[in-house]
């Protein structure tokens, strides 16, 4: 039988050292997406040629026609609260993914370390730059922060301190 003799081992004189082993990409499926610009174009048309339908001559036609689109209409509507309710859960999901490694990073230095806040956030005069001044801010630099984060009022009853855990829960800052 044939067989190889055995590989001497790595860093033997006249053998080269063997190579470290490289990544490999694993492949992963991009499902069918919708083009949303093509469907609100589609919508568009549906709108345009409904308007139309009155110009057909045949009344008992009309009627079965409008009848119809009434219908349609009424699908359309149905597919563009689906669309909007899609479009909130994507904004809402792409603010969370932006805010992951912003609330990491808070929570990971140390309380006199800048803290980051998510792109687009316009930092204002009150508002806290270290964990420890977002402990320390009073009530009037409280409102500046939230209203700088477009963070949901709290009820008029609200402590300071309950302004302060939601501020510091949307940055991360613990």
């Amino acid at each position: 039988m044939n067989q190889l003799p055995p590989a001497p081992p790595a860093g033997q004189p006249g053998q080269p050292p063997i190579p470290p082993p490289q990544p490999v990409a694993i492949p992963v499926p991009m499902l069918p997406q919708p083009d949303f610009i093509r469907l609100s174009q589609g919508l568009l048309t549906v709108t345009q040629e409904i308007a139309l339908v009155p110009n057909v001559p045949l009344q008992g036609i009309f009627n079965v026609i409008m009848a119809s689109l009434n219908r349609i209409e009424g699908e359309v509507a149905q597919v563009a609260a689906g669309l909007r309710a899609v479009e909130h859960w994507l904004d809402r999901n792409n603010i969370e993914l932006t805010l992951v490694p912003i609330q990491i990073f808070n929570a990971s230095v140390n309380s006199s370390t800048n803290i980051m806040y998510p792109p687009g956030i316009h930092i204002v005069p009150g508002m806290p730059l270290t964990r420890m001044e977002i402990h320390t801010l009073m009530g009037a630099n409280c409102q500046v922060t939230a209203a700088a984060l477009g963070l949901p009022n709290l009820p008029v009853t609200a402590t300071v301190m309950q302004r302060h855990q939601q501020i510091i829960e949307y940055l991360g800052a613990y």
